[in-house]
């Protein structure tokens, strides 16, 4: 293990890249500015050799060592046949130490003559390291409901991974959050298709902004292609197939995102009706080329080509598997591990298949290159770093998007908020966690910054008046649970007001309290009830008849269940920034009114799967009318308790605020081939809040069998007390359509809208109009 001994003019990074020493002046056209990506990747392709080109598929995944350690062996082994792309390696190495070590590796092979690394990473709360804003997760900030805000948000993360050299995100993730039971829920923006594509657009938009010499900021990487039901809720599992389902349940998103012209996609681990995405080539060339019009990258995920041969057992080697994955479309392998198959095609030169498969990889690769400065932009310098990285600005926009993010989700006889707390218990084995996320750069238990509840309690309160009992652990059942639960009873008891944190626990592998993560990628939900002895502890709390509120964390829904429901409030938090304790407490205490809202369904009992909101009315009551019956359970439905389509206690669309509001029906008029759809809003309650107008429609009677209904439009607004605005939408007819056979089809006939506060039912108004 040796470190670098870092140069000043690499930490200062003021230098362009040096430029490569190419075959001859009739080759140096990849050099002129003036000309586009795609023609400098041209020009330079035929001066490279077979093992560049085959380097440039594939990468140095971890730089570091989780000590910021640099192993130069391993690195030396991988680098002749993998130095396309650039990652960090482990999420606890901090940015101030990452950046001298990566600038001295990328200009290592500047000097040598070499194609320019490009670094990709991780990007979900932050930068992939710690030292940036720490801003709450995917899930979190679709809660929020707010397009802008979250725009601001992306563009604070954007600016931050520039500030550190890194030029292309293994983000914005598509998968539709249909089944609870998936561990990667966190990571996504929720179970319905249109929020989840116009959350994901907003993020492509903002990353790949142009800067003021016309290079793309970051470019962005939409994954998994096509993820959203894998049996089981398992992160690598098969899917049916189907391809209504495909294009109108997992596809559509894509399809907008599209329009935003991402640099690149990740194709999912999953197989779509037994055929490995990595090598479906209807999929891959057919429906995302040729149909969907993609023009950029298309990258495997971690390992996935190697697992062709060690899981899906659909190759008989590594070189088998990366050349059925490279003939199927894949350009670029992602590797952490070895070993790598793409630089098995080493020896596959006299190939000319292999050979022009390579070069339109190859091509795309540099494309990205080009479209980012890597050939033209400077080094970053720690004078950069230290301006941009946690800036006021960022960190305001933090403190917004926090706010904003937590969902109150109970709050029997208007027990929040309480302005006045002298003393308060706070229990369970969350209230002194940082629960970000498994892709945050932060550890749980003494998170570089931010605070956990403990800490926002306590600096809210003082620390003399929170006593805080943990009481049992987040996953592990031990002998002295009943003791611990004693105590926490008897400090609730004493305080006359307790605060009960529980949840699941979603972070990196590193982290010190990583042995009881039951949250996150590889951890798939049996139950959505609250793991170990934390439902014994609340139950506790609650038999004692301490007035409670409840603080859920975890990047999922849980099953709340009818001694939980007991609780005065309850609020769900997700997955945490480094303000979202703070929020939590200003919530409690009234200083800020709550607006955020579900995007996933919180289920009624573990076994009533599926949840989601937008169902087909023929999987509405096993027989029973949805329509006509709404509130009768078949004998043969899940009993007990009944499973009530459409009448979810909370469901998607669904959180409370500190005021009330009363949202008119729709108003509903024709322009042309545009619907007009008006709704008024009135704040009738004695506090400022924001509510989400959310518009759902469905086509009366369709060709094929469609959703109950489907959002098709939302907007957050902020009402005075006593004052009303009214929120315009306007709906082109061509997005009332639907994927038939493939084929997208607009039919002519009456449509169904519903506008109100969520996707229950009785909190919707309709109006039908002909088209």
């Amino acid at each position: 293990m040796v470190h670098f001994s870092v140069t000043p003019l690499a930490l200062a990074g003021s230098l362009a890249y040096p430029v490569i020493a190419a075959p001859g002046p009739s080759n140096e056209a990849w050099k002129n500015k003036a000309l586009s990506p795609a023609e400098r990747a041209e020009a330079l392709l035929p001066t490279l050799k077979w093992t560049e080109k085959i380097a440039q598929l594939g990468g140095i995944r971890r730089l570091l060592d989780p000590n910021s350690s640099f192993n130069r062996t391993v690195y030396d082994a991988l680098y002749p046949l993998q130095h396309g792309i650039l990652s960090y390696g482990s999420q606890l190495n901090p940015a101030e130490k990452v950046l001298p070590f990566a600038n001295k590796v990328r200009w290592e092979q500047m000097q040598n003559g070499k194609i320019p690394y490009i670094t990709v990473t991780d990007s979900v709360n932050s930068i992939y390291v710690p030292g940036g804003t720490l801003f709450p997760a995917t899930l979190s900030l679709s809660t929020s409901w707010d397009l802008d805000l979250y725009g601001q948000v992306t563009g604070a993360i954007r600016d931050e991974n520039m500030a550190l050299g890194t030029h292309w995100v293994l983000s914005p993730e598509l998968d539709v959050a249909k089944d609870p039971r998936y561990g990667r829920v966190g990571e996504t923006y929720g179970e319905d298709v249109y929020l989840v594509g116009e959350f994901a657009a907003q993020y492509v938009r903002t990353m790949e902004e142009k800067d003021k010499n016309g290079f793309i900021k970051v470019a962005t990487t939409v994954k998994h292609f096509l993820y959203g039901l894998g049996a089981g809720g398992i992160n690598t599992a098969s899917m049916a197939g189907g391809t209504n389902h495909l294009y109108n349940d997992l596809a559509l998103p894509y399809i907008r995102v599209l329009k935003e012209n991402p640099a690149s996609i990740m194709v999912s681990y999953s197989s779509v009706d037994r055929v490995p995405m990595s090598i479906n080539k209807q999929l891959l060339q057919g429906m995302l080329r040729s149909e969907m019009g993609f023009e950029g990258l298309l990258m495997s995920d971690a390992m996935a080509i190697p697992h062709l041969h060690t899981q899906s057992l659909v190759a008989s080697s590594l070189k088998d598997a990366a050349t059925k994955a490279l003939r199927a479309g894949l350009q670029l392998e992602l590797a952490p591990q070895q070993p790598a198959a793409f630089p098995t095609l080493v020896n596959s030169s006299d190939d000319q298949e292999i050979v022009r498969l390579v070069d339109e990889a190859v091509k795309q690769h540099l494309i990205i290159k080009f479209a980012t400065g890597m050939f033209d932009l400077p080094l970053p310098t720690m004078n950069d770093l230290k301006k941009v990285l946690r800036s006021s600005k960022h960190l305001d926009v933090n403190r917004k998007a926090s706010r904003e993010s937590i969902v109150l989700l109970q709050n029997k006889n208007n027990f929040l908020p309480k302005s006045k707390i002298s003393k308060v218990a706070l229990l369970g084995p969350m209230a002194d966690i940082l629960n970000p996320g498994s892709y945050a750069p932060s550890t749980s238990a003494r998170p570089l910054y931010g605070r956990t509840l403990k800490g926002s309690l306590e600096a809210a309160l003082g620390a003399k008046n929170v006593k805080y009992v943990k009481g049992v652990d987040i996953a592990f059942v031990r002998d002295s649970d009943s003791e611990g639960i004693q105590a926490a009873v008897a400090a609730a008891k004493e305080a006359g007001l307790a605060i009960v944190a529980v949840g699941s626990l979603s972070v990196y592998s590193l982290d010190p309290n990583a042995g009881e993560r039951t949250d996150g990628e590889f951890f798939t939900h049996a139950s959505l009830g609250f793991p170990g002895s934390q439902q014994q502890l609340l139950d506790a709390v609650l038999d004692a008849g301490v007035p409670t509120i409840v603080v859920l964390s975890g990047g999922q829904s849980f099953v709340l269940n009818n001694s939980t429901m007991r609780a005065d409030a309850i609020l769900h938090m997700f997955l945490a920034g480094e303000f979202t304790a703070d929020s939590a407490v200003e919530i409690i205490q009234g200083k800020v009114n709550p607006s955020g809202k579900l995007t996933v369904t919180m289920p009624q009992a573990d076994g009533a799967l599926p949840v989601y909101y937008d169902f087909l009315p023929s999987d509405a009551q096993g027989g029973v009318s949805f329509i006509q019956t709404p509130n009768v359970c078949a004998t043969y439905d899940y009993n007990f308790p009944c499973l009530k389509r459409g009448y979810a206690p909370m469901p998607f669309g669904y959180g409370l605020s500190y005021t009330s509001f009363d949202l008119s029906a729709p108003k509903i008029t024709r322009k042309g081939d545009t619907v007009s759809i008006l709704v008024t809003v009135v704040n009738t309650g004695s506090v400022t809040g924001k509510e989400v107008v959310q518009v759902y429609q469905r086509l009366a009677n369709s060709e094929i069998e469609l959703p109950n209904k489907r959002l098709i439009r939302f907007q957050k607004v902020e009402v005075k007390p006593g004052q009303s605005k009214v929120v315009d939408f306007s709906i082109p007819k061509n997005d009332l359509g639907y994927y038939n056979n493939a084929k997208y089809q607009v039919e002519s006939g009456e449509y169904i809208f519903w506008t109100g506060s969520s996707s229950k039912l009785t909190d919707l108004k309709n109006a039908t109009i002909t088209l």
